[in-house]
């Protein structure tokens, strides 16, 4: 039996990789993450390489593709998986996620936070570009709230979000 993917959809800065650290917590068996951030800088660390993309996708689309490969095949494996990420609506990334998590039981976060906390947050981090977050959150997809399972507003205690999420995760498995 495949495991359960959590994909937690929100813009940098929004506290999904806190969320998760925490849904890690409280989970009744391990929980694996992934993330972006993850596969960027430390699966495929193309700062070091010398190598052009021949024959590969945008690095984003194949930074993309190897995170949800990866979740996938830990999930047919019985495990579950928290995957950090936000999709946004100029590209098919939301096309890929489906296709590469298609069969898996996957339940899907929206993470939210008002601009201006998200804007104090992206500036205090010192690490993004700023803007970024508010372009994410501009340009997010699914937009309808009706298309996710939960909802969470990071702007609580992230203890409390994931605790959320994980009641309703049981409340699905039911």
């Amino acid at each position: 039996m495949a495991g359960t993917i959590i994909i937690l959809n929100g813009p940098s800065s929004s506290g999904k990789s806190t969320l998760s650290r925490n849904l890690q917590k409280i989970w009744p068996t391990p929980l694996y993450y992934t993330s972006y951030d993850l596969v960027e800088e430390q699966m495929a660390p193309y700062i070091y390489s010398r190598h052009a993309y021949e024959g590969f996708p945008s690095p984003v689309k194949d930074f993309l593709d190897v995170m949800y490969i990866t979740a996938a095949a830990m999930a047919n494996t019985g495990r579950d998986v928290v995957i950090d990420n936000c999709l946004f609506d100029t590209e098919d990334i939301i096309d890929l996620c489906r296709d590469r998590l298609a069969g898996i039981p996957q339940v899907w976060v929206r993470v939210k936070l008002d601009q201006e906390e998200l804007d104090r947050r992206e500036k205090a981090r010192g690490n993004r570009a700023i803007g970024k977050a508010r372009w994410q959150a501009e340009h997010i997809t699914p937009k309808e709230d009706a298309a996710y399972d939960v909802i969470v507003d990071t702007a609580n205690p992230s203890e409390e979000c994931a605790r959320s999420i994980l009641r309703a995760v049981q409340n699905l498995e039911k």
